[in-house]
């Protein structure tokens, strides 16, 4: 039962995404077959490999995010994708991570509180990776 529930949790995960995505006036599109990534978005900055994480529990004061990959030896997603984005949930906001930021496997969002000096609050709500710079 927990693994049908984790699979139906990301795809509500991924259907927020492309919404968001569709929202902003970018092409989001599911591959064919099973990739390392999620979605290949078309966008201004052109095309894109996104993966899509999200959580829906509070872990003490944070969110995490797991962007490792494969079940038994956990590996951060790498060259094959371009953007995790990170799916909060509770509070219905998303991170935007640039793998070239070098994200670690376990990442920790301080979402509920406004005053967080992560590291990674610099990609909440910053769509920038989708538009040429």
């Amino acid at each position: 039962m927990m693994k049908l529930k984790s699979i139906a949790l990301g795809a509500l995960y991924e259907s927020e995404f492309e919404a968001e995505a569709l929202r902003r006036g970018f092409v989001p599109h599911r591959p064919a077959y099973p990739k390392e990534w999620d979605f290949l978005v078309e966008c201004p900055k052109g095309f894109l490999k996104v993966q899509v994480k999200g959580t829906s529990v509070e872990d003490k004061d944070s969110f995490k995010i797991m962007t490792a990959s494969g079940r038994r030896k956990k590996k951060v997603i790498g060259e094959e994708v371009d953007v995790i984005a990170c799916w909060v949930d509770p509070v219905r906001v998303w991170y935007l991570i640039p793998t070239s930021s070098k994200p670690t496997v376990t990442v920790r969002l301080f979402a509920t509180n406004p005053r967080s000096s992560s590291k990674y609050e610099k990609y909440r709500e910053n769509w920038s990776p989708f538009y040429a710079h």
